[in-house]
């Protein structure tokens, strides 16, 4: 998925946004966003590189809520944001560098990137606590958010129903 599609599908839920922040003062994108200097800060402290469409989409549209998924904020090393973020996770709970967490599931698993020799895959894995595992569950980050973030859970129930319908 490109950015012009994840656009086009993100737009719905930035105006609903901003129609609940103004009514209500509760927003449904946080818009936690951050500059290159901090996500290369954050790349150097951990010793890897992230992939590119993370990084454009955390410039873009940032990290906080994003629709149905809560995503952890890049903040510099050592300003830990209120509720966990990248770095503070990275360092707490997967110090032998081998995941990057950029969301909790709210299980205690994660979802997040692998790490071989320092670069993240593009693909986003689930990763379970109490296995030490992982599995993948999207080929990049854009179709991550576009799955986690924009469809609810009720969404997603209703299209493997669908798809269960259509079996012969």
């Amino acid at each position: 998925m490109d950015f012009a599609e994840f656009d086009m599908l993100a737009e719905p839920l930035r105006q609903r946004s901003a129609r609940e922040q103004a009514r209500h003062g509760f927003a449904l994108v946080d818009g936690l966003v951050s500059t290159p200097e901090v996500i290369a800060l954050v790349e150097g402290r951990m010793g890897i590189v992230l992939p590119d469409k993370y990084k454009v989409f955390m410039t873009r549209y940032g990290g906080g809520r994003f629709g149905f998924v809560e995503l952890f904020p890049l903040v510099e090393p050592g300003k830990p944001a209120r509720y966990g973020d990248v770095w503070s996770e990275y360092e707490e709970w997967f110090p032998e560098g081998d995941f990057v967490a950029v969301a909790a599931v709210g299980t205690g698993d994660y979802w997040g990137f692998p790490v071989t020799e320092g670069r993240c895959d593009e693909q986003v894995w689930f990763h379970f606590h109490d296995q030490d595992d992982h599995k993948p569950v999207a080929a990049d980050f854009l179709e991550f958010i576009a799955e986690e973030g924009l469809k609810s859970p009720a969404d997603r129930v209703m299209e493997r129903r669908a798809l269960e319908d259509r079996r012969p």
